[in-house]
């Protein structure tokens, strides 16, 4: 696999500054979760209604799945060789866990997918292949209609996958999504705000794009927003309510709160210390932000603090 620059660096940290238990917690809920095994390095976290979390594993293949109230995972979807697991995206609508995958057994081509397992079984449904010879399928969310998206950060666009498609289009291409150096990670996480709009974070850059979803399924023109402090190598983002997005900041090892307004956003940090997250999902006990130290597994020295962990942290409600 072709590794980014960015993607060997590791935030060395003492702690996570927000995995103390919540004052208000009667402690029936685990302040973090565990992912299994030594070689497992996390990279994507999904939340099912229920509150169960769902990770896909870049060192085994593997996806876990760990119920409410639990510390430990299971194993949902067996690994296998020189295949990885990046964004991910419950669908219960659909009964259908949505899966950004990355088969390294196709080199020099370096084929992903987006890939779609039962969410009641754990089965295979379906593999769509990205377009291109070289591509990287990072994140993805799913509309309200259950129009499928994802990022591209090798082919630097958004593609679509239509509810009962068999194949993804080009959805959102644009200049503002070129590296700004060759090589280098663009297209990062991706939100629905659960009407019309989707939230896109680039990583390079640090940038965060809003596209609307037109009447007739199309992208608008993507819109900059600016936001104050900036962010730092962003990667996964999750909308959280009105005007809220939850924003994973990798090499900086935060979580962090964007309230948007005025065509611009605000930016609170709610935790530090994490080494390396990816992402995060919210459940109503939280947001619970995956470290993954993938730095190690692509040949950072040392070694990973086992086990793997995602941690729960506050998000301050929604002020009147």
């Amino acid at each position: 696999m072709r590794i980014p620059s960015w993607l060997s660096v590791v935030t060395l940290a003492a702690a996570v500054s927000a995995c103390e238990p919540f004052p208000e917690d009667p402690g029936s809920v685990p302040t973090e979760v565990q992912w299994p095994g030594e070689a497992f390095y996390p990279e994507g976290i999904a939340a099912a209604k229920d509150g169960t979390l769902y990770a896909g594993s870049l060192g085994t293949g593997a996806i876990a799945r760990v119920k409410k109230g639990a510390l430990g995972a299971e194993v949902f979807v067996p690994g296998r060789p020189a295949f990885g697991v990046y964004g991910l995206q419950v669908d219960e609508a659909h009964d259908t866990l949505w899966a950004c995958t990355y088969d390294d057994l196709l080199l020099p081509a370096q084929a992903s997918y987006l890939t779609a397992y039962a969410l009641s079984t754990g089965a295979q449904k379906a593999s769509h292949a990205m377009p291109g010879q070289v591509s990287f399928c990072n994140d993805v969310t799913v509309d309200a209609a259950g129009n499928v998206y994802v990022t591209d950060s090798f082919g630097n666009a958004v593609f679509r996958l239509a509810l009962g498609g068999t194949a993804l289009e080009t959805w959102s291409a644009d200049a503002a999504y070129e590296p700004s150096e060759p090589g280098l990670i663009t297209l990062n996480g991706i939100a629905y705000d659960g009407a019309s709009r989707l939230y896109v974070v680039k990583s390079d850059t640090g940038a965060l794009f809003a596209i609307d979803i037109q009447p007739d399924g199309s992208a608008s023109a993507p819109v900059t927003i600016p936001v104050t402090p900036a962010l730092e190598t962003p990667d996964g983002v999750e909308w959280v309510d009105s005007g809220r997005l939850l924003v994973v900041e990798n090499t900086a090892g935060r979580a962090s709160l964007v309230t948007l307004g005025e065509g611009a956003g605000a930016k609170e940090v709610l935790a530090n210390g994490f080494v390396e997250p990816t992402a995060a999902a919210l459940t109503e006990d939280g947001a619970w932000v995956l470290e993954s130290q993938m730095g190690f597994l692509f040949g950072t020295p040392g070694t990973p603090t086992l086990p793997f962990r995602a941690y729960r942290i506050a998000v301050p409600p929604l002020l009147p």
